[in-house]
């Protein structure tokens, strides 16, 4: 193998890695996303139940 084809088989691997990379990176986002929604309906819950506890207090 000449240095000419040692440098493209570098390049290219260079670029799969790279493209393989920017593939993850959106899943990546996607959990951190989910995430972050669970976090907000648990917090929503939690401030409902509140809620309805404050409300079963005045009721007693």
């Amino acid at each position: 193998m000449n240095s000419k084809e040692q440098k493209r088989l570098v390049i290219t691997r260079k670029l799969m890695e790279n493209a393989k990379e920017q593939t993850d990176l959106p899943s990546e986002l996607e959990q951190d996303l989910e995430n972050l929604e669970l976090q907000r309906r648990m917090k929503q819950l939690e401030l409902e139940s509140k809620f309805l506890k404050n409300q079963n207090d005045e009721l007693v």
